[in-house]
């Protein structure tokens, strides 16, 4: 094949079937062209991990819909012999991406860790499922320069993401930069430059940043934790402005550990049987037979529970329930028959 794009659509893949990285001809990307013929094609290898068929870009962290898993040299070109995993097989199904981009390992080579073998080029070490070619209609030659002086180093991107940014600038008081939109640049004649890959970041690096970006997701994690809390505590305090429990400073704190069904029944109980104290106190005959002069039924079981906890060491639900076995008078006194 002579001509200088070699013209290929990539819509035919079917799932587990090859389909052609590269065909035969010459292919000119960034003013260097390149010459594929079959003795070049039998040369390339596979690398010592399968390399992963990822799904709408080049980026590291985008995911693979699979994996090639040997290598095929056909009349028209280099095969790529593909094993999809569900998410693959069902963007193949779908027809979801129209164009292919392999990653390619040109000069210099890859170092096996496990037996420090160095593999040279040309090999294989990825390839992506795009909605646009790299080279226009053509195969796209997506290069992955390997310095030798770090060819036992892997590449690594470790970024934050944008959530849990803004979550962390909202618990700070900032907000997020809004990004700016960028000058219009008249389109270039070349879509998408090829990405070299560099192998910058150590592994010992590439472990600090991530134990630093975990240590930095729990600590925000733990700050809404503690602003829920602080919520839920100041809430449950407001409730019980108006009872006799309202100068009680750790109350709002248990009922705010408490889950939410119990924690509002409790305060909803607290509340009716202060109103019920405050109206016997302006109606009651204070004094008359069967009728104690003075007392509040719900401090009492306040008083009587905390003397629990205190004593055996429990919670507040259970010190409640050793007064009520203990106690049924005080606990029926301030919960009625319930």
């Amino acid at each position: 094949m002579d001509s200088e794009y070699a013209i290929t659509e990539f819509v035919t893949v079917a799932p587990g079937e090859p389909f052609r990285l590269l065909p035969f001809g010459r292919l000119v990307k960034n003013g260097r062209a390149r010459e594929i013929t079959p003795d070049l094609a039998r040369r390339f290898q596979l690398p010592h991990f399968r390399p992963p068929i990822k799904l709408g870009s080049h980026r590291d962290e985008t995911p693979a819909g699979g994996h090639i898993i040997g290598l095929e040299v056909r009349n028209d070109g280099l095969y790529a012999v593909p094993e999809y995993n569900d998410e693959g097989a069902a963007a193949m199904t779908r027809g979801a991406y129209r164009y292919h981009s392999p990653e390619i390992v040109w000069e210099g080579g890859l170092e096996d860790p496990r037996t420090g073998v160095v593999q040279e080029g040309p090999l294989i070490i990825g390839d992506a499922l795009l909605h646009t070619p790299h080279l226009g209609e053509a195969a796209a030659l997506y290069a992955a320069d390997i310095t030798p002086q770090e060819v036992n180093m892997t590449s690594e991107t470790v970024t934050m993401p944008a959530s849990l940014l803004d979550r962390l600038l909202a618990l700070l008081g900032r907000t997020p930069t809004e990004p700016t939109d960028p000058a219009p640049t008249p389109p270039a004649a070349d879509p998408e430059p090829a990405v070299a890959l560099s192998a910058a970041v150590t592994v010992d690096q590439f472990a600090a940043v991530q134990a630093e970006r975990d240590t930095l997701a729990a600590r925000v994690a733990q700050m809404e934790a503690d602003a829920t809390r602080a919520q839920r505590v100041e809430r449950f305090a407001a409730e019980l402005v108006g009872t006799s429990l309202a100068t009680d400073a750790e109350l709002p704190a248990l009922l705010a550990a408490l889950p939410d069904e119990p924690a509002t029944e409790l305060t909803r109980r607290f509340r009716a049987l202060a109103e019920q104290a405050r109206v016997s106190a302006l109606t009651a005959d204070v004094g008359h037979e069967g009728q104690p002069a003075t007392g509040d039924p719900t401090a009492a079981l306040d008083a009587a529970i905390r003397a629990e906890m205190a004593k055996n060491k429990v919670d507040y639900n259970a010190a409640l329930l050793r007064v009520r076995a203990e106690q049924p008078d005080l606990v029926t006194a301030v919960y009625g028959g319930k």
